[in-house]
C-alpha cells in the first residue's frame, strides 16, 4: 500500500489554516510535515485526519500544532480570536459605500 505524507500550514500564532496530502501537493515549501502513513486517512486528510472541521462554524481555526503535533484548540483560544475578528460588512452597507465613492468621483453630493 503506498505510504503518503500529511503536511500542515501554520499562521504565525500556531494555528493550523491549511491541511493537505503528499498526493496533492507538488512543492512543500512552507509546509509542516505531521505524518507519514497508508490510507485514505493520509491520502485525503481533508476530510479524513481530523475528527471536526479545520474551522468553526465562524471561521476561527480549531486547531494548532504543539510540538509537531495537531492538537485541539481551547474554548478559550477559540473565544479570543473570535473576539478579534472584523465584523463584516453587509451587502447594503457595502452597497452604500460603493454608491457614496462613486457618487464622490462624479462630485456629486448625496
Amino acid at each position: 500500500m503506498e505510504e503518503y505524507t500529511v503536511y500542515v500550514q501554520v499562521n504565525p500564532g500556531s494555528c493550523v489554516v491549511a491541511l493537505t496530502s503528499s498526493a496533492l501537493l507538488a512543492h512543500t515549501e512552507g509546509w509542516v510535515e505531521v505524518e507519514r502513513g497508508p490510507g485514505d486517512r493520509c491520502h485525503h486528510p481533508q476530510s479524513n485526519y481530523l475528527p471536526l472541521p479545520l474551522y468553526t462554524d465562524e471561521g476561527v481555526p480549531r486547531y494548532k500544532l504543539v510540538e509537531g503535533v495537531i492538537v485541539e484548540r481551547t474554548i478559550e483560544e477559540l473565544e479570543a480570536d473570535l473576539a478579534g475578528m472584523v465584523e463584516p460588512v453587509t451587502p447594503l452597507e457595502q452597497l452604500r459605500a460603493d454608491v457614496d465613492f462613486l457618487a464622490a468621483l462624479q462630485g456629486v453630493v448625496l
